[in-house]
């Protein structure tokens, strides 16, 4: 018997799975792109010199080698990324990058070292395979135990005591044209209740560059927002503190080439919208902001980083924003957001942590900072975070770079002040 088949059904069912399949491709494509990676994927050929750094009395406590794949392998920073996010009493440390994976790390006191005890992904993952761009961790539902937030779409999750269970996520910035550069937990309008506050990048009008999610017991509501006027910016790792000393938080982000404060009106529900610096170029781009007190005088000062070897330090003068400090390291690679403060060898005194290739220490000694010491590091350092990762009472210094030289592998380290004990290697299979 001859079955008969009509070429022509065929040929059209062809063409019709083959047009489903690119539109899906393209579709995933786009999505991973509205990600929004914090800088170029290209590898940078340019030496370093660790040997010629002095690291005085800090030791490697940890390190992970994450391979040479830029695709894969480059880390990302959280401006919230040590906390105690499963609500044991004990702080964790999250660690995101390129591999579509949010990773959260505890301390083992009896083997010495850190384990990964949990991973993340994006919803619909692996359909959509967005990356972990920014993640922060503290109390956004206001029942005194934290949360981790992470910036693919703005997804939060909580521990219910045997995993991480997602609890609220909002679409509405990537399917409006945006992506979330990072996020950050903290009270913008003074209410006494911490909000989301999401940084982004726009392809139009429709996505401002700051966006702000409340939660409402049960879901993320969008409750404000800042649109830079008249361009379509990026914001990075924007920061939240009293910079003017008024009592009332106010955020600090870089958009277009400028540092702008912003300073919520309760009475307009608006941002009143203060730039204390303009700047030219891409290689003077703001991306961190950290609002942190670095001279020990109990009010925090504002902290910036570009996208080249500076960092430059604001402070409330009482009637503007002036420049307390202003550092460039020349030859050495771009700073991005790798920058944070706290006290790191425990002597009681803050210090700023701002990671180039290598990671420079400063303090304040009442006059102007200087460098206490260099810790050897390589790779341009987008993640330098302050905290106490082991959980004995002192802060560690958490690094990790997304652009490497030819022939060097992504990694993460814990540098810790005093540390004589075993390198601890970890190496990603």
């Amino acid at each position: 018997m001859k079955i008969k088949i009509k070429t022509r059904w065929i040929t059209r069912w062809v063409f019709y799975f083959s047009i489903a399949a690119l539109l899906l491709a393209m579709f995933c494509i786009g999505l991973t792109l509205a990600n929004g990676d914090k800088s170029s994927f290209l590898v940078h050929p340019r030496s370093t010199s660790v040997e010629q750094c002095n690291a005085d009395d800090y030791g490697v406590q940890w390190e992970m080698n994450f391979g040479s794949n830029p695709w894969y392998g480059a880390r990302y920073e959280g401006p919230q990324p040590i906390g105690d996010c499963d609500n044991d009493g004990k702080n964790e440390l999250l660690i995101g990058g390129r591999d579509g994976l949010l990773r959260i790390f505890e301390w083992d006191n009896m083997k010495q070292t850190y384990k990964q005890t949990h991973a993340l992904h994006c919803p619909f993952y692996p359909l959509v395979r967005f990356n972990a761009d920014g993640f922060a961790i503290g109390d956004l539902t206001g029942d005194g135990k934290n949360e981790i937030a992470v910036s693919w779409f703005a997804t939060v999750y909580k521990w219910t005591g045997w995993r991480y269970r997602l609890i609220g996520w909002s679409p509405w910035i990537v399917w409006n044209g945006g992506w979330s550069t990072d996020c950050y937990i903290g009270d913008y309008d003074n209410d006494g209740k911490n909000e989301l506050i999401m940084s982004n990048g726009a392809r139009t009008d429709k996505v401002p560059e700051i966006v702000v999610y409340g939660w409402n017991g049960w879901r993320l509501i969008r409750e404000a927002s800042w649109n830079d006027p008249g361009v379509n910016g990026i914001v990075y790792m924007a920061g939240l503190g009293d910079v003017d000393y008024d009592g009332k938080n106010e955020i600090v982000c870089g958009s277009a080439n400028k540092v702008v404060v912003l300073d919520w009106d309760n009475e307009k529900k608006e941002f009143d919208t203060t730039v204390i610096q303009k700047t030219y170029g891409w290689e003077n781009y703001p991306f961190a902001c950290v609002c942190k007190d670095s001279d020990m005088d109990g009010k925090p000062e504002i902290h910036v980083g570009y996208y080249s070897p500076r960092i430059t330090i604001f402070e409330w003068n009482g009637t503007g924003y002036k420049t307390k400090f202003d550092k460039y390291w020349p030859g050495e690679r771009e700073l991005i957001e790798g920058l944070d403060v706290g006290d790191v060898d425990d002597d009681g005194i803050a210090e700023v942590c701002a990671g180039t290739n290598l990671v420079h220490i400063l303090q304040w000694n009442g006059s102007t900072y200087t460098e206490e010491a260099v810790l050897p590091t390589f790779g341009a350092l987008a993640a330098v975070s302050v905290g106490d990762c082991d959980n004995d009472g002192r802060n560690e210094i958490n690094a990790g770079s997304v652009m490497v030289d030819h022939g060097q592998n992504f990694m993460s380290w814990v540098f810790k002040y005093g540390w004589t004990g075993q390198k601890n290697d970890t190496t990603e299979k």
